[in-house]
């Protein structure tokens, strides 16, 4: 003897799968139409969105930015020999002002 529960299953079964247009089976019906809407356009839909505002908080700026800053990155070699050249300088200023300096005192 079947349960209660297998009971009301396959009563619900039939009730939704009846060839007669029931309430029940309309909505079963209409749920899957918005479920196949849902997955078919909206989501698309929503995932182009989040693609095109992430592309334009994340992306264009760093693609600005690069595009910006490239004519740059040749010059940062050039920068590095200037900034050696300056040290060097400062060095030999240092010296010398060193040197002077122990001269005045020995003297």
């Amino acid at each position: 003897m079947p349960s209660r529960t297998e009971e009301l299953d396959r009563l619900l079964e039939k009730i939704i799968n009846s060839p007669h247009g029931t309430e029940a089976s309309k909505t079963l019906e209409e749920i899957e139409n918005n479920q196949s809407y849902i997955l078919d356009v909206q989501l698309k839909k929503l995932l182009r969105l989040q693609d095109d505002s992430f592309k334009n908080k994340c992306v264009s700026p760093v693609n600005d930015m690069l595009e910006k800053y490239t004519p740059y990155l040749g010059r940062t070699e050039a920068l590095q020999e200037e900034a050696e050249l300056v040290d060097r300088d400062l060095r030999i200023i240092e010296m010398t002002y060193q040197l002077i300096k122990k001269n005045r005192n020995s003297e």
